[in-house]
């Protein structure tokens, strides 16, 4: 056996010691975590995608703007998740963009397309972008 095969041996073994050490010590916390995991991962989505989920609030959060439905289930994911002002802000944003983006032709399903993988910060964050433009004023 080599020296690299017997050092990655001896790592090995070693972590399997500790799993089941760590196994032993918290059962009840292995079960509550295979609890919560349990209905993200059977929806098929990814355990990373999932932790990333967790951490970021839902105004951080991409939308999806493929079509007005799936994007409307965005809209109604903030105004569950996020607080009555962060829906109304978002809203207003929403309705500014479509009068004022000429692109969108004031068209909801264009403007949610060209909006498509931005999270509801950065849509606040380019309406007062372009409410500085157009009044002079800065940020």
């Amino acid at each position: 056996m080599s020296n690299r095969s017997l050092t990655i041996a001896t790592a090995t073994l070693g972590l399997a010691l500790f799993a089941t050490a760590c196994a032993d010590e918290a059962p009840a916390a292995t079960e509550a975590l295979a609890t919560t995991e349990a209905p993200a991962a059977e929806a098929g989505v990814p355990e990373t995608l999932r932790h990333k989920d967790r951490a970021a609030s839902v105004m951080d959060q991409p939308l999806d703007g493929s079509s007005v439905e799936t994007f409307t289930e965005g809209l109604e994911r903030i105004d569950q998740e996020g607080g009555e002002q962060e829906y109304r802000s978002v809203m207003s944003a929403l309705d500014f963009l479509l009068f004022y983006d000429i692109g969108a032709r004031r068209d909801k399903a264009t403007l949610y397309k060209r909006l498509d993988g931005r999270t509801p910060t950065q849509i606040l964050e380019q309406v007062k972008t372009h409410r500085a433009k157009t009044t002079g004023k800065k940020k």
